[in-house]
């Protein structure tokens, strides 16, 4: 009985961390207008998901906002990057609209499925720029990561699409448990060895 009161605990505890680690992402990303705070702050969010795997319990607000400072230029390097090439792709994509048959799936799915390893090269840039790597050694490390597991995107994916789902008949979470829930599943499956960054 003792066991299951302190499982109960353990699971609310970690809803209520990742409530607040939610909520600090909507403020901060908010913080950096929209634009430039979405990447600066999924590498707080990765950086104090670390911390608390690691057992340690800073305070989130003003460890979350060191990260923020500290990783903010690397990440907007990172994110215009990601959003050139996506905008590249999109062209792409818009231009394969013109092509039939054959051609069209060949130029679609291609598109499609660089589109899907940007998106996951800057997904895993978190991590290193959480721990205070400039932009260009991010997306090394990204890269290193995701070809060292490749196996590990289909557990991605279909934690991604059961999150979708999750969202889809209870909307109302949303707010809560979204954007930590991906950062969380990156963490736990594309492992970034390296000391996890203090607190200025």
């Amino acid at each position: 009985m003792k066991d299951t009161g302190n499982l109960i605990y353990l699971v609310c505890d970690w809803l209520m961390r990742l409530a607040i680690l939610n909520l600090l992402w909507i403020t901060f990303t908010l913080m950096g207008g929209v634009f430039f705070g979405i990447f600066p702050a999924s590498a707080s969010c990765v950086a104090l998901l670390k911390e608390w795997m690691a057992e340690r319990r800073p305070h989130p607000p003003a460890f979350f906002w060191n990260i923020y400072k500290r990783s903010f230029l690397s990440a907007n390097v990172v994110f215009l990057c990601t959003f050139v090439l996506l905008t590249l792709l999109g062209l792409n994509l818009y231009t394969s609209l013109q092509f039939t048959g054959v051609w069209f799936y060949l130029f679609f799915s291609g598109t499609v499925f660089l589109g899907g390893g940007v998106l996951m090269t800057a997904l895993l840039t978190f991590h290193p720029l959480s721990h205070g790597m400039k932009a260009k050694e991010a997306l090394k490390n990204a890269v290193h990561l995701l070809l060292l597991y490749p196996g590990r995107l289909l557990s991605f994916i279909a934690g991604f699409a059961l999150l979708l789902l999750c969202i889809r008949f209870i909307p109302g979470i949303l707010p809560l448990y979204s954007v930590n829930i991906i950062l969380l599943l990156s963490v736990l499956l594309f492992p970034f060895k390296q000391e996890s960054p203090k607190p200025v």
